[in-house]
């Protein structure tokens, strides 16, 4: 079983995460507003330094247009999410007449095979079904996959509010049955986030008027949530607001110390349905009386400190909530050969390893991405780039010969301790290059290495890396870098 803990700063590894969302915020269904949930389960995951998401696609659930989903996920992720993010389609049907193999199952499979990752699955498990089924040999990396499902018994219905007369469905198991059957049917450890939990959780009036001005994420999901709670108000005479099933669960992801869970067997029952008169309907039912089933992770409950932290990350517009940690130490050098050798041989450091196993030795780097980011836009550039890696203290340098443009030849004289100044740049690992730009233009005493309207990030070519160049009040150049997972290099920086 996990209790409840307290809620701790971050100062470990990041869960390496994918996302598979029907996520349809700001779209109608005729004139019926779609949920908002999944824009709060993304925003509060790109707001958070515990994970690092690798990944995400499109599925059926909300909408059962698979271009409308991917559209929108396509469009939140630009909107908020970092440079190297993008959107893989998900399947087009559901699991029984899904033909073709998606983009999202391939895109997701490759994922897998590089290292472990988790799956959030907040829509139809249609995908992951499809993983499973044409992917077998990549499910042992599958750490665990969370969903929002399950109840304890069929007498168990979703109402939200006592006027509601017509129960919630348990959306992301009833749209597709057989995908799910397929996951129940799998070794894939499972948890499950049920609408028990998700219920203690609520978005009322107040903290939406509260959100509205606090960060660009924030005002986006209050635009987009006040017909969703005005039709929760009206309909269902839900007097607290609304329930953002899919951030619940995305919490869980977070930090499951926020939450209690038991170990239960879990199974499908057939009963007399509560949400269509005189049928019956498949039930996914988890409890601990079951004795014969499906083992999975059941959430029971959520601490009350858990609800003000979401919402406050989405808030969030401190510069702080975006630097993950030390990138790397740059150095101007005439050789990075001769280089690397001197400080292995006076500080023990290594050449170091890219996350494909491959050397991060790069020579006659000449790129327009490249000069934009640097400042240096509209100038011949060709640059030798090498790191080292320091095997204890895990501290990467990263050693510059420029070929051109050719710089000082001789090193300058030796500042004294007390003399202001620094080394040439260090970077920062950040989780939105966009929006940490945004930010640092905004404040006083920062200078940008291109003081040009047009200077902006950008994404290397071939390469999931972007960055800038900024100069503080004390002559430090610092860069701002997006791509690369703390601890983890993925290539050039």
């Amino acid at each position: 079983m996990h209790h409840i803990g307290e809620d701790k700063q971050f100062c470990g590894s990041q869960t390496r995460l994918w996302v598979d969302t029907d996520i349809t915020i700001g779209h109608k269904s005729g004139l019926k507003p779609c949920d908002v949930d999944d824009g709060y389960a993304l925003g509060l995951l790109l707001r958070s330094q515990e994970v690092d998401i690798v990944g995400v696609s499109s599925t059926l659930g909300n909408c059962d247009d698979i271009e409308v989903a991917t559209e929108i996920a396509q469009s939140f992720i630009q909107k908020f999410g970092p440079t190297y993010l993008s959107v893989s389609k998900g399947s087009a049907s559901f699991f029984d007449s899904a033909v073709e193999v998606p983009k999202a199952v391939t895109d997701l499979a490759e994922q897998l095979k590089q290292e472990p990752l988790t799956i959030l699955a907040i829509g139809a498990l249609t995908n992951i079904a499809l993983l499973i089924k044409h992917y077998p040999d990549v499910l042992h990396n599958i750490e665990k996959i969370v969903c929002v499902a399950g109840r304890r018994s069929t007498d168990q219905h979703f109402v939200a509010s006592k006027h509601q007369t017509r129960p919630f469905r348990d959306l992301n198991f009833e749209v597709d049955e057989a995908a799910f059957e397929v996951l129940l049917s799998s070794d894939v450890p499972l948890t499950l986030v049920p609408f028990e939990v998700c219920a203690d959780v609520w978005v009322n009036f107040s903290e939406l008027r509260a959100m509205s001005h606090a960060s660009s994420l924030s005002h986006f999901l209050e635009q987009h949530s006040m017909i969703w709670w005005t039709e929760w108000k009206l309909i269902f005479g839900a007097k607290e607001g609304f329930i953002p099933f899919d951030m619940v669960a995305a919490a869980y992801v977070v930090n499951p110390e926020w939450f209690v869970s038991h170990s239960w067997k879990s199974k499908v029952e057939i009963a007399a349905s509560d949400t269509d008169k005189h049928k019956e309907k498949a039930y996914l039912v988890c409890n601990e009386s079951i004795e014969q089933g499906r083992v999975v992770d059941y959430v029971v409950e959520v601490s009350p400190d858990a609800e003000p932290e979401m919402l406050k990350r989405l808030a969030e517009r401190d510069i702080g909530a975006f630097v993950l940690g030390l990138s790397h130490i740059n150095v101007i050098v005439d050789d990075v050969d001769t280089a690397a050798d001197y400080y292995q041989r006076v500080l023990g450091f290594e050449r170091a390893l890219d996350a494909q196993g491959q050397q991060m030795d790069y020579r006659g780097v000449s790129m327009a991405e490249f000069n934009q980011d640097a400042g240096l836009a509209g100038q011949d550039v060709v640059v030798d780039v090498l790191f080292v890696k320091h095997p204890y203290a895990s501290v990467y340098l990263e050693l510059m010969k420029y070929h051109s443009p050719v710089g000082a030849t001789a090193i300058p004289p030796q500042p004294r301790t007390y003399d202001l100044g620094g080394p040439r740049h260090i970077a920062l690992e950040v989780s939105n290059c966009g929006e940490v730009f945004r930010y640092l233009k905004q404040q006083e005493g920062v200078t940008m290495i291109d003081e040009s309207k047009s200077y902006h990030p950008e994404k290397l070519n071939g390469f999931p890396i972007t960055f800038f160049y900024w100069i503080d009040k004390y002559g430090i150049q610092w860069e701002m870098e997006e791509g690369r997972r703390v601890g983890t290099s993925r290539g050039i920086i």
